[in-house]
């Protein structure tokens, strides 16, 4: 104990005295003043140069607004704040405003270690997001109130403008109610979609008419988000770092995902909130994912952050599915498709077989070449291995990184309905805690999944855990028929591509517990969850709300389909929760195994009315 004790006062003093010694450099010495309006792009580029000969330093913002303007001669994106092979570095705002104008991506950090950026909010004075509020829903068209400054007609055409920009809306289209700004009960995406599209007249400032027969007709005074575009650019992006720590940030407004990461080991996000500007009477937040993480490793940890009113989900942590689309030799393949990196040189793969999903062999990568296609674009790469491949692989397999996963943990946080679609999105094989959270989400609050079928993302777990959350009244905008479009079917779904044949079907996911939280659910639909071993829904308490009517197609608790090793056991259950129904197939009943004063009944799918399964659409039943 002594021992431990004495290491842990030392690594505390030595980052003291790293802190310390630090070198602050202020945003002032190279020209640039708050709450001038002049771009401060250029002053910050020198600033940072100077940053890179330090060994250590803080560049600081004095407290004001900064305005970030782009390069308007370019269709491509400026980026604000540009960070490449830095290391030791902190960007503090101390409670700045920076505003960002046009076709901007707010910072990319490239190849950097130990960075913070901390206190700042960011925002656009015309985001690529507008808003209309309806006045008026006929058969033959609907009209709108919307800001005179974000659009323009030409011939009977409405587009949206910004500065330096405009573009015919394109996008979600979500609705939101007029009272609470939440995402309007049973509404998904492209609702009047095509109105935006045909003739429009303006009636007088401000007031427009769409021509068109709507597909709903909203109540007055019902907000509508129109896109400019959807995902134009990450707002931070952080690529091949190591401990990126993003702390007291507010992001009212990106172009895309509010934070992007590839191929980073350790990324913190503490109090980082993708948030709506109420102030400026917005019910839009950022274009897409509040965050997502693509091939990292080590530690995401997310605590402290409250996100509303983004364009997709609270967060993503994935990894890589890359399709074999060819077989080179006995040490070579060639991959193609979505996702075709596989990874580089050094990286230790899986082999995975299509039909079963399992992990198999591994291998070190040798090498790893793009392919050039006739476009001059890359089209896939030539993956060489130190020693041959397994003589079992086919084309149409794939390959998983095994190297590029991390652990993640997810506390404290609030996920609202404000945003669209779902909440926590996460699949990797290392350890996931998601815990003391609060989820009111429109659609499903925690997705896990792993793909083969289309976006081809990959991790199947093998140990999460989510304990201690409040999930209430989640899942306003789920699966109403089980059509894709439709944003879940339970408050916790588990949904990877791997579809179980029989009853020894070996399942993708392993060991999933929910224990310990509170479910407030004015439906019946608690889990659905295919192809998991170890899965345990323990020691939570299920209390019944009637804030909406009830209308998912899932009729039963839990819906669980090739899962084996299932305990369902020490829950609280309120009265009025009446439902008492757990519905298998390609399961036997052996495989649940339920406490009896709980009342379940466990139903097999083909003695039970079969509702219209989401996979029956995804083939095109």
């Amino acid at each position: 104990m002594i021992i431990k004790a004495f290491v842990s006062f030392f690594v505390l003093t030595l980052n003291v005295l790293t802190i310390f010694a630090q070198e602050r450099i202020s945003i002032t010495d190279f020209g640039a003043n708050p709450n001038d309006g002049k771009n401060v792009i250029m002053a910050l580029r020198n600033a940072l140069k100077t940053c890179a000969t330090k060994d250590s330093s803080v560049l600081v913002f004095p407290s004001g607004r900064y305005d970030f303007w782009p390069d308007f001669t370019s269709n491509q994106p400026t980026v604000g704040i540009q960070i490449e092979n830095i290391k030791h570095l902190t960007i503090d705002g101390a409670g700045s405003e920076f505003i960002f104008h046009g076709k901007m991506q707010i910072a990319n950090i490239v190849g950097c270690e130990n960075i913070i950026i901390r206190n700042f909010s960011v925002d656009w004075d015309h985001p690529f997001i507008s808003q209309g509020q309806y006045v008026n829903s006929t058969d033959e068209y609907i009209e709108m109130k919307i800001d005179p400054e974000v659009y323009v007609i030409e011939n009977n055409q409405f587009y949206l403008i910004g500065e330096g920009w405009k573009a015919k809306p394109t996008g979600y289209f979500t609705l939101y109610d007029k009272d609470k700004k939440e995402i309007l009960y049973k509404t998904h995406d492209g609702v009047n979609k095509a109105m935006y599209a045909g003739k429009a007249e303006e009636i007088s400032s401000g007031l427009v008419r769409f021509y068109g027969k709507p597909d709903i007709k909203p109540e007055p005074g019902t907000y509508q988000e129109i896109y400019a575009g959807t995902y134009i650019t990450s707002g931070i992006q952080i690529l091949e770092c190591k401990n990126t720590n993003l702390k007291d940030i507010v992001i009212y407004h990106a172009l895309s995902h509010g934070v992007y990461g590839y191929r980073c080991e350790n990324i913190t996000m503490d109090n980082v909130n993708m948030t709506v500007n109420e102030k400026k009477g917005r019910v839009f937040s950022i274009v897409a994912d509040a965050s997502h993480f693509t091939n990292c490793k080590g530690l995401i940890k997310i605590i402290n952050c409250r996100h509303t009113g983004q364009g997709d989900d609270f967060i993503n942590v994935r990894g890589s599915n890359s399709l074999i689309a060819s077989i080179s030799d006995e040490y070579s393949l060639t991959t193609g498709g979505r996702n075709s990196s596989g990874g580089s040189a050094g990286d230790e793969i899986w082999f995975i077989n299509k039909k079963t999903s399992q992990r198999g062999e591994i291998r070190i990568i040798k090498s790893s070449e793009p392919i050039a296609s006739v476009t001059g674009r890359s089209s896939g790469r030539k993956i060489t291995f130190t020693q041959p491949i397994p003589k079992t692989l086919e084309v149409g397999d794939f390959i998983e990184n095994k190297t590029w996963n991390p652990r993640v943990e997810i506390r404290n946080c609030e996920i609202l309905k404000k945003h669209r679609a779902r909440g926590i999105l996460v699949t990797t094989p290392e350890k996931v805690i998601i815990e003391n959270n609060y989820f009111h989400t429109a659609g499903t609050a925690i997705l896990i999944e792993g793909d083969t079928d289309y976006w081809f993302e990959s991790g199947a777990h093998t140990d999460l855990t989510i304990r201690n959350n409040v999930f209430e009244d989640c899942l306003t905008s789920g699966c109403s028929t089980g059509k894709r479009g439709e944003w879940g079917e339970a408050i916790i779904s588990i949904t990877p591509s791997h579809r179980p044949d029989n009853v020894n079907t070996e399942p993708y996911h392993r060991n999933i517990k929910i224990e310990n939280n509170t479910f407030k659910t004015f439906d019946i639909p608690l889990v659905h969850a295919r192809s998991v071993r170890g899965l345990t829904f323990m020691n939570n308490e299920l209390i019944k709300t009637h804030t909406y009517e009830p209308y998912t197609w899932q009729k039963s608790s839990f819906l669980l389909d090739g899962c084996r090793d299932v305990t369902i056991s020490s829950n609280r259950i309120a009265k009025d929760y009446s439902t008492r129904i757990i519905e298998i197939e390609h399961m036997k009943k052996s495989d649940v195994k339920v406490d009896k004063n709980l009342k379940f009944s466990v139903l097999a799918i083909d003695n039970a009315v079969k509702p219209i399964y989401i996979d029956d659409f995804k083939k095109g039943k």
